[in-house]
């Protein structure tokens, strides 16, 4: 390409998009124009960027700067080759913060933004294109985040070899508005997303479930749609339904939803085509789907958790719905932990015209962590088909009941080093939150984890309503030295935590019930923050007990660190033997009577900071796995405990005793109840109730389902669902057996707003299956 050198302008629209380039412009002269920027998540606000092109050669350095309304300065470059297309090389600044990113850059007439100037003038229409979508960068280093809205950026960095490496742009809310100007556009912009539908394997004559796909008018024109249809190898196989009408307004969208109805077997490919009064129509989707005529029930198989080195067992059936018999090459495992299924079937070689077989899967984990693979099934009939596996592999608390997924895991560890920055889940109710830490020696009792004579010494971290008009400092989630070791054990860095709780504010006046929490096994007193702030916020006050050397890690006020003597979860080296079981919840259990013992002192300390403001008639016990045991043991031995909470309680076989206290059960991942725990509903003879989370893990109650989001088993609900349903149960449950409120519909039936918290209520008995 030869630059002239005459004068004009030209246009530059920067879009993050995952669309394949068309050349149907093209431009001989190009006119005034715009610059704006195009997000994939969401229409950036426009930015008022002065930019110049120049160029040097087949080479074009584009040069952007601007200031965002919160003061960070946006400058820096990107060198494009014009004959290649491609994008050499980007070097942008936000502050002095570097970043290399090459979103899609098009340059062309009429897509709308900020003027800019060409130098040389006139480069015709030429498409550049980088990585699709900033969220899809690889990451290869620590990220930082830019003040304000901007986005979380990684520093730059560099690949083995010393090649360079583009960082990681994770969008979030989108860029700050510049304050130097807006943009407009005098053509619509239309895009669709995503780009490409790929449906299941479908039986032939059956539809599937529908796919959407959305058109937007990122122009500040009307977008006129003329029409909407099927092109390509197979059209009558697929069909759509549409919220679009003839036009969609600026800055609108509209949904296409479309479903795959095969007619033949094997591939059937199609594309979506729109015609539109938009640069680049038609704007296309292509569609692709497979028919076959097995029908497989159900098509995927999820085994929830399993211990490692156990066994469970599920099974799907497949049927011929075609007319000749089917024939099969063969039936196998593959995937990424294939060597964690096997599979036996009853199908032999081949299956008659309608008939059915049945696949057995099983699920034997070797180590922790999310597994997943699928069962092939190569045949004459439109094959392979492919039933999908997951399960997850955990580390047995004890060898009949409990187990976790190990926190160390590669997956739960990648989540929590993503983040540089991460905020507890914000509570729900009326009341600001305060908290505190106190330490508790009892003179009468030495510790029985050390030999010295040493006198046991307790932390106890309290949460509390506190009055809305109080400064504010921000307390820490937990100590720097305790961070460090959780940082060290999982061998990984870890996100500053952003706490909504206020560092040693008064409590709120009046009396008010209290929550004594004791944390799992090896855990630590601040490991169930989002629930203990909700509470907090609805009134209650939480005194969550640090069991000092048992926890991982407890900081005393004067700095001493006393870490665990029997391992930690977090390094999945924890003694896991009966004998020591035995001995930690008897520790726990006078460390919980001499608790509340204090809670009685503090609460009739004179001018002290919870002087006569607990309602020491009114305190519940809850705790998490080896905590719910505890909580168990603790409601039934000390009647001053008026409720119990037990959230996926460790339960061994030799705890059953009536007892007529009232008692939250709630279950995580149950795909049936143990024995134990039908038992010990039995022999609830006060108020009761039962929750099981379906699909969920037995950390799900923990801190680790928002801090490693994503990581962690919840079922379908997801994460912020089931921090919501978490925090719903409790507080209800709480309610009705502290404040003698009446029973919250949580409590008499199942929820439609929780599809997947099953519910036994307490005329209900306990079912094997919940």
């Amino acid at each position: 390409m030869k630059w002239k050198m005459t004068r004009t302008v030209t246009v530059i629209s920067f879009f993050v998009l995952n669309t394949t380039p068309t050349h149907t412009q093209r431009c001989s002269t190009l006119k005034s124009g715009k610059l704006m920027l195009v997000g994939a998540i969401s229409l950036f606000p426009a930015l008022a960027i002065p930019a110049r092109l120049t160029a040097q050669g087949s080479q074009a350095t584009i040069s952007v700067k601007g200031t965002f309304q919160n003061g960070a300065v946006l400058s820096g470059s990107y060198v494009v080759d014009v004959t290649a297309g491609s994008v050499v090389s980007a070097n942008l600044f936000v502050g002095s913060l570097e970043f290399n990113v090459a979103p899609r850059i098009a340059v062309g007439g009429g897509l709308g933004g900020i003027d800019v100037s060409a130098s040389p003038p006139s480069v015709g229409d030429v498409f550049l294109f980088g990585p699709t979508a900033c969220s899809t960068l690889p990451a290869c280093a620590v990220a930082a985040t830019i003040p304000g809205p901007l986005c979380s950026v990684s520093a730059p960095c560099m690949e083995a070899g010393g090649v360079a490496a583009h960082s990681s742009v994770n969008l979030t809310t989108g860029i700050v508005p510049l304050s130097n100007g807006t943009a407009s556009s005098t053509n619509p912009v239309a895009t669709l997303s995503p780009s490409t539908l790929t449906f299941a394997t479908q039986p032939v004559g059956t539809s599937s479930a529908a796919q959407s796909v959305t058109l937007n008018n990122y122009g500040a024109t009307t977008l006129g749609i003329t029409s909407v249809g099927f092109t390509g190898a197979d059209p009558g196989d697929f069909a759509e339904t549409k919220t679009c009408g003839s036009t969609v307004a600026p800055g609108a969208s509209c949904t296409i939803s479309i479903t795959f109805k095969p007619t033949q077997l094997g591939s059937r490919t199609a594309m979506l085509s729109i015609t539109d009064n938009a640069p680049g129509s038609p704007q296309n989707v292509s569609l692709t789907g497979t028919g076959t005529v097995v029908e497989l029930n159900p098509a995927s198989l999820y085994f929830g958790v399993v211990g490692v080195g156990a066994g469970k067992n599920l099974s799907t059936t497949l049927t011929n719905m075609g007319n000749t018999t089917l024939n099969f090459s063969g039936i196998t495992t593959t995937g990424t932990d294939a060597d964690e299924f096997s599979q036996t079937n009853t199908c032999g070689s081949s299956v008659g015209a309608g008939k059915s077989c049945t696949i057995t899967v099983t699920f034997r984990p070797f180590e922790a962590g999310r597994d997943s693979a699928q069962v092939s099934i190569s045949d004459n009939g439109g094959g392979p088909q492919q039933v999908s596996l997951s399960g997850t592999g955990c580390v047995v608390i004890h060898n009949k009941n409990g187990c976790t997924t190990a926190l160390n895991s590669p997956a739960v560890r990648s989540a929590i080093a993503a983040q540089s920055m991460v905020a507890v889940p914000s509570p729900t109710g009326p009341s600001k939150v305060g908290t505190r830490v106190v330490d508790f020696v009892d003179s009468t009792r030495d510790d029985p984890f050390l030999a010295e004579g040493i006198k046991r010494e307790l932390l106890v971290r309290f949460w509390y309503p506190t009055p809305a008009d109080q400064d504010c400092k921000l307390a820490d989630y937990t100590s720097p030295a305790v961070w460090a070791r959780f940082s060290h054990l999982l061998a990984v860095p870890l996100p500053k935590v952003t706490t909504n709780s206020c560092l040693d504010a008064p409590l709120t006046d009046g009396l008010h019930p209290a929550v004594v929490f004791t944390h799992g096994y090896t855990g630590t007193f601040t490991d169930y923050t989002f629930l203990y702030e909700d509470l907090a916020s609805r009134g209650y006050v939480v005194a969550s007990v640090d069991h000092t050397y048992e926890a991982t890690a407890v900081e005393f006020p004067d700095g001493r660190l006393a870490t665990s003597v029997l391992g930690s979860y977090l390094a999945n080296n924890w003694r896991v033997d009966d004998q020591t079981l035995q001995f930690v919840v008897s520790v726990r259990l006078d460390d919980l009577r001499f608790v509340l013992n204090q809670l009685q002192r503090i609460n009739n300390e004179a001018s002290g900071p919870f002087d006569g403001k607990l309602d020491m008639s009114r305190v519940a016990l809850a705790g998490h796995s080896l905590g719910g045991l505890t909580t168990l043991l603790g409601v039934r031995t000390d009647s001053r405990f008026r409720a119990g909470i037990l959230l996926d309680p460790y339960m061994p076989e030799d705890v059953s005793n009536p007892t007529l206290t009232s008692v939250l059960l709630m279950g995580a991942g149950r795909t049936e109840w143990s024995e134990n725990e039908l038992r010990l509903w039995n022999d609830l003879q006060g108020p009761r109730f039962a929750v099981n989370f379906r699909g969920a893990e037995h950390v799900m109650p923990s801190d680790a389902v928002w801090l490693a989001k994503g990581a962690i088993q919840t079922g379908d609900m997801g994460p912020d669902k089931t921090i919501a349903a978490i925090r719903n149960y409790i507080a209800a449950f709480l309610d009705a057996n502290l404040r003698d409120q009446p029973l919250n519909p949580l409590l008499k039936e199942p929820s439609s707003d929780y599809p997947d918290a099953q519910v036994t209520t307490q005329r209900n008995l306990l079912r094997g299956r919940p």
